[in-house]
């Protein structure tokens, strides 16, 4: 009789692992492919972290709205970047402009726009990798689906405000009235100030999750 059930003990446990089997062996895939999305997804977001701080810079520099505040802002996220011949150039021009009073800052960054004379044109910067995992979001924790949904959107939003720009440039060459076309440049310098601190709140952001 104990052999019988023995025997019923075994092919019982065969039978649960042939249920639990696939089902144990997708889970530790798919959090193997979790993990590996996860750091993918971060590397690219990092990427962009750093273009986008960039843009910020360019376009502050242009509307002539750089202060020691911002200068030292975009240090840290330089600092921060891979070691590269551009990230040292920029961080070592940053120390420079951080030597000088917040006068001086203000002249010649003043004077910089006054010698370039042009306004700030913005670019839409692409995370394709994120935009595809979408659907596969509810796979990671909560807060880290929270964060990279809210990233999306302000990333979404910094698009709507590049193709807001290219349609106020485009009037730029309509026949405009003297007043409507000065009102023009001021909506365009708005929306570029605008995409220069949102863009600077998505770099934030990136910056605040974990190296690993």
């Amino acid at each position: 009789m104990s052999d019988i059930w023995e025997k019923l003990i075994v092919l019982i446990i065969g039978w649960l692992l042939g249920l639990l089997g696939p089902a144990i062996v997708d889970g530790i895939r798919r959090k193997r492919e979790n993990k590996l999305g996860r750091k993918a997804i971060l590397s690219e977001l990092r990427d962009v972290g750093r273009i986008l701080a960039i843009a910020t810079y360019g376009v502050r520099s242009k509307e002539g709205m750089i202060d020691r505040a911002h200068l030292e802002w975009f240090k840290s996220h330089s600092e921060k970047a891979e070691p590269t011949e551009a990230s040292t150039g920029w961080v070592e021009r940053l120390d420079t402009f951080l030597t000088w009073t917040d006068q001086e800052i203000k002249e010649r960054f003043a004077y910089m726009v006054q010698a370039e004379g042009k306004s700030s044109m913005l670019q839409k910067y692409p995370v394709p990798l994120l935009d595809s995992r979408v659907s596969a979001l509810w796979s990671f924790d909560t807060e880290f689906q929270r964060s990279l949904l809210d990233i999306k959107l302000r990333m979404s939003r910094l698009d709507d405000m590049v193709e807001r720009q290219r349609k106020l440039h485009d009037l730029t060459f309509s026949n405009l009235e003297d007043h409507n076309r000065q009102a023009v440049k001021e909506n365009i310098r708005e929306n570029a100030l605008f995409y220069a601190d949102s863009a600077k709140k998505v770099v934030d952001l990136i910056a605040k999750f974990p190296e690993k």
